[in-house]
Order: C-alpha cells, then sequence, then structure tokens
C-alpha cells in the first residue's frame, strides 16, 4: 500500500501537468505574419497547436513552418525560388530566424542553389556560434547539413529577366555614376569617375520599384511556454544587383523580438529600412509600454527619405496583443491566427499613413 500510493500521487501529478500543458488549455498561443498569406499562418499554427497532439511546438518550429510555406507556395511572388532574378538572371535567398529567449539567431544570405532558406537560418542558429552565412558558402553549409542542391531559376523567373532586358533594364538599383546611363541602358557598366557627376547622380534618385516587389514575409510566433520567435524570408528585390543583402536577413532590421517584451517584423524598402533598426526600435517601444500600433508608427517616422518608399511594421506583444502600421502602400494587411481567435485565421486590414503625414 505504501508503494502504491506514490506511484498514483505521481501519475495524478503527471496528468495534471499534460493537461495543463495541453494546447487547447493555452489562453496565449499567436502567430501573426506580414501580407494575407494565411496559409503561410495555418502552417506555422499547426506546429504551435497540433491537432493531433496534445504537446505544443515551440515558436521557433512555428516561424520557420510559416516561411517555408511561403518559400513554396508560387503564387508569392518574393519569397522562395523562382522569383525576383538578379541583373543576371539568378534568384538568390536571404532567411533569418531569431529566439526570443536566448537572443541567438541565424541567418543566410544570397544563398544559391538551396530552396529551404528558413530552415537552413534554423541550422546557423542551432548548429553553430555564428548568426550570418552568405553566399555560395552559405548553399556550402547547407549541403553539409543534409540539403539537396536545386536551381532557384524557373522558366518563369527567366522569362522575367528576359522582358527586364528587352525594356533596357528599367528599372534597376543603380544611380546615374555608371557608363553607358543605367537610367536608359544595360550593361556592363564601368564607373563614371567624375566627382561633378556623381554630385549630379544624387539629385537624380528615384524610386521606380512599386509594391510587388516589397511583399517579403515576416512571422512573429508566441507558443504555450511563453516563448516567442521571429523568422524572415525573402528572395529579395527584382533586378537587384548581385550580391545585394536587404533588410530580411540582419537581426533588428527585418526582425526582432525579446521574450517577456514581444517582437516585430518588417517588410517594404529594404535598402531604406535596414538603416533604422526599424524592428529594433519597435521592440524598444514596446519595452516602454507603448502598444504595438503607436510603436510601429513611432519608428516609421524615424525614417528620413528625399524619394517615396514603402513600408510596414507588425509587431506582437509577449500578452498577444498585436498590431501595424504602414507608409507609402495603397492597402497593407497581415494575418493573425490566435487560440482565442475561434481557432481561424483572420486577415486584418491597416490603413497606410502617408509620407507627409508622417
Amino acid at each position: 500500500m505504501s508503494i502504491v500510493f506514490p506511484i498514483l500521487h505521481f501519475l495524478t501529478l503527471l496528468l495534471t501537468v499534460i493537461i495543463v500543458f495541453s494546447c487547447e488549455h493555452q489562453s496565449h498561443i499567436i502567430i501573426v505574419n506580414t501580407w494575407p498569406f494565411s496559409n503561410a499562418t495555418d502552417a506555422g499554427w499547426n506546429i504551435l497547436s497540433p491537432s493531433n497532439s496534445k504537446v505544443c511546438g515551440s515558436s521557433i518550429d512555428a516561424v520557420v513552418a510559416a516561411c517555408t510555406n511561403a518559400e513554396d507556395d508560387p503564387n508569392i511572388e518574393s519569397v522562395g525560388y523562382g522569383c525576383s532574378p538578379d541583373e543576371n538572371g539568378h534568384t538568390l535567398l536571404d532567411a533569418m530566424v531569431m529566439d526570443g529567449k536566448t537572443m541567438e539567431v541565424g541567418a543566410v544570405a544570397s544563398m544559391p542553389d538551396i530552396r529551404q532558406a528558413s530552415k537552413v537560418a534554423r541550422d546557423v542558429l542551432l548548429s553553430t556560434e555564428h548568426t550570418l552565412i552568405v553566399g555560395p558558402l552559405a548553399a556550402e553549409f547547407a549541403k553539409s547539413r543534409g540539403y539537396t542542391p536545386a536551381s532557384l531559376d524557373t522558366p518563369k523567373s527567366h522569362d522575367l529577366w528576359l522582358k527586364w532586358k528587352k525594356n533596357n533594364c528599367q528599372p534597376n538599383f543603380r544611380k546615374s555614376d555608371w557608363i553607358p546611363d543605367p537610367t536608359i541602358s544595360c550593361g556592363p557598366y564601368r564607373p563614371n569617375v567624375s566627382d561633378v557627376d556623381l554630385l549630379k547622380s544624387r539629385d537624380k534618385r528615384v524610386n521606380k520599384l512599386d509594391v510587388n516587389n516589397h511583399d517579403t514575409i515576416g512571422v512573429i510566433a508566441l507558443d504555450a511556454y511563453g516563448s516567442m520567435a521571429v523568422g524572415t524570408s525573402t528572395s529579395g528585390s527584382t533586378y537587384k544587383i548581385p550580391g545585394r543583402v536587404g533588410d530580411s536577413p540582419i537581426p533588428g532590421a527585418g526582425g526582432y523580438v525579446v521574450n517577456n517584451i514581444g517582437g516585430a517584423v518588417a517588410t517594404g524598402d529594404g535598402d531604406l529600412m535596414m538603416r533604422y533598426l526599424l524592428s529594433f526600435q519597435v521592440v524598444e517601444y514596446l519595452r516602454q509600454g507603448i502598444g504595438p500600433n503607436e510603436a510601429c508608427k513611432r519608428a516609421l517616422q524615424s525614417v528620413r527619405s528625399p524619394k517615396k518608399w514603402y513600408g510596414a511594421l507588425v509587431a506582437l506583444t509577449s500578452q498577444g496583443e498585436h498590431g501595424s502600421a504602414c507608409v507609402g502602400f495603397a492597402n497593407f494587411k497581415y494575418s493573425v491566427r490566435a487560440s482565442w481567435m475561434g481557432n481561424q485565421t483572420k486577415i486584418i486590414a491597416v490603413p497606410c499613413t502617408e509620407l507627409n503625414e508622417l
């Protein structure tokens, strides 16, 4: 009898723990991501709250699952393979994963030949002491982790590049201090070394790119254990100069997260926005007790640009409060799914601010 009672007591406690930590009994499981990519949201949610298991998944695995879904979706035109060719006609991938508990980051940038960019970023986080691995050697790292190489170029991306070439390589990301003039001609380019022309070119800068160049996915998740993570993935700006890296794989720029405070992700003109570390700014505003909508708006207000630009931020607090702000876009939407929202993904429309209203 003396042995049986402790065993029964232990089993009762164990059952209590299982019930308490089972997914359906958690009130603060939530995932949010940029743009109305609801399939990606659901993919992340299925990790956080799997229907066939009592064990909740981690926020890190959830953001990777969401990003991976977007990477594999041919309807998303600036994430994953087969889109956003650079000047040479090739697609390269950037991705990042950040752990809000340990503050560790794993990222890859300008990576060829490997389609699972966000998974490789997670491997950088979990299996190395590094933060960022770039270029062809990022692909070599992925191969060493068992990933199978595959071309990121497709007939669709090749046709897109050919049409761009026929249009005299317009638009592109070069200023006027090249020969031939990149505003009217393709390369190969050589430097225009005239200081006068360099100064003049600063006055000619215009943003000729539109919203379709900016549908990066950024994901924030809060799991049943109170831990948070962010993930980002993109194929970058279409027709970018080869080797260009935007804000997505840069911690504090494309995304940032701190447990017990919150996280933020960015989408838009990465070349401009990364200079201001907007995601880091948002989290610091959250730390001060400012709500997510206002935190995003204040961060956007820090940007100074002589040209029209596009940008949006999405934030999530450790208490499950979410919000967003945007500028320049005709419209912006983000996706959210939470344990208190009726077990369905919702799309939130955000009214964007005009530049002169910031």
